[in-house]
């Protein structure tokens, strides 16, 4: 977290702006380190045997084994995909603490006039600017340890890996393939994301802002695979040797990765303004210099385009973000975001910020998940196999946000937050909390 002591002299706005886009240069052409990625052990937790491919699921006799290469294992639409891209959806939607913070300015009867009625939101952003020549600087601290996916529990994950249709046109004939592969995977993800960021007052009615986010991701898990052969003792499906037949075998990955996640950028335009209340436009932007491959960020530039409208009722502001993320990775789809909430000046000192964040999915999203298999034969027919305990749904976030801001000297304040998601969607934690110190020029 970063601040300057009570007696410290405030350092210029325009070189503070400027050294922070230095720093975020700097940082993004900063090479990777390793050249193991988290995917890379990710995937290790479901390679069994010794060829030392994804998926490739060695048994004794290499056919067999080439056999369980399956058919779900086809880009975007297999279940790992799925996994590792839902993953990296999430990583890329961390919001980022709000570009305004502290003491703003309205405009009444065209002149402007400050607002000190609380010290403003957390995760959302209200009309009024900061004012000509003032400066927000601070820097945060968020923990996110990944719990579940769509509601299932990441520590409780079953996959199922089905034999290839290999005799005759009926699935299940010859009957071992019948025999599939269920691997129970107990994964643990967590990222520490270290935000610095600031925000500038270029005129009365026009703030910028940039945020540029250090994380440090954290992947371990364990994979318990299992045969499940539908005749035993004719079944020429096992790991190990002849002499040494085996039904199950383990796997583990253990990795981490730290560096620059996704930059940001806005640009906030104050609109109109009344005595009580104000309009305004927030564009911002994500450049993809998070790596993909390692959870840092999302991979891609994405931009939100929002309408903000607040008000101030006493020590009660109440506030709205409504509008539209344009996201250029290739494997997510636009959404429509939005925010509404207050802020309530609890005492001279504390103010209180509660939220609702949306994300909501537009159209079909690419993250597919396999369909069942049906085997035909043998007797007893029709089976059904469900290749994994994950829904098929459409992810919509929605979360929880509720936090303070608290004064501690003339211009300092230490912000605390917790985001409660409210929807099984997507590669979700139980909790993201927040702490920070931020401080106006």
């Amino acid at each position: 977290m970063m601040g300057f002591p009570l007696g410290f002299s405030a350092p210029n706005p325009g070189e503070s702006m400027r050294a922070l886009g230095l720093v975020a240069l700097a940082l993004a052409a900063a090479s990777p380190l390793s050249a193991q990625t988290l995917r890379d052990n990710f995937s290790r937790l479901y390679t069994f045997g010794q060829c030392g491919r994804p998926l490739c699921l060695d048994v004794n006799a290499a056919v067999h084994g080439e056999h369980y290469n399956p058919s779900v294992a086809q880009g975007e639409d297999n279940l790992l995909a799925f996994l590792e891209n839902a993953i990296g959806v999430a990583v890329g939607n961390i919001p980022f603490s709000a570009a305004a913070s502290g003491v703003t300015f309205s405009f009444e009867g065209g002149a402007p006039v400050a607002t000190t009625v609380s010290a403003g939101p957390i995760f959302a952003d209200r009309a009024e600017t900061l004012g000509q020549g003032r400066l927000l600087f601070g820097a945060n601290v968020s923990g996110i340890s990944f719990s579940k996916v769509r509601g299932k529990p990441l520590d409780n994950l079953v996959l199922r890996f089905p034999h290839q249709n290999v005799g005759g046109a009926a699935l299940g004939d010859p009957s071992f393939e019948r025999d599939y592969i269920e691997v129970a995977t107990n994964l643990d993800l967590s990222l520490l994301v270290t935000t610095v960021y600031a925000t500038y007052g270029v005129n009365d009615r026009i703030d910028i802002g940039i945020a540029v986010p250090l994380v440090r991701a954290k992947l371990t898990g364990s994979s318990r695979a299992t045969f499940i052969q539908f005749q035993p003792q004719n079944s020429p499906h096992f790991f190990g040797t002849e002499q040494n037949r085996q039904v199950v075998a383990n796997a583990e990955a253990e990795g981490s990765a730290f560096g620059l996640g996704d930059i940001a950028g806005r640009l906030k335009i104050y609109l109109a303004s009344g005595t009580t209340y104000g309009f305004a436009l927030l564009t911002d932007f994500r450049l993809g210099t998070g790596s993909e491959e390692d959870f840092l960020g999302s991979g891609a530039t994405t931009l939100r385009v929002q309408g903000v409208g607040s008000a101030r009722m006493g020590n009660f502001s109440p506030h709205f973000n409504a509008g539209v993320l344009l996201n250029g990775a290739e494997n997510q789809t636009n959404r429509l975001v939005g925010t509404v909430g207050f802020d309530q000046l609890l005492g001279e000192q504390i103010t209180f910020a509660g939220d609702l964040v949306g994300s909501f999915q537009l159209g079909e999203s690419p993250l597919g998940l396999p369909d069942p298999v049906v085997y035909t034969a043998p007797a007893p027919a029709p089976f059904t196999l469900n290749l994994t305990d994950i829904p098929d749904k459409t992810d919509h976030f929605l979360d929880a946000s509720v936090g303070a801001k608290i004064l501690v000297g003339p211009d300092f304040r230490v912000v605390t937050n917790l985001l409660l998601p409210l929807t099984n969607s997507g590669v979700r934690p139980s909790v993201t909390w927040t702490v920070g110190l931020e401080r106006t020029f």
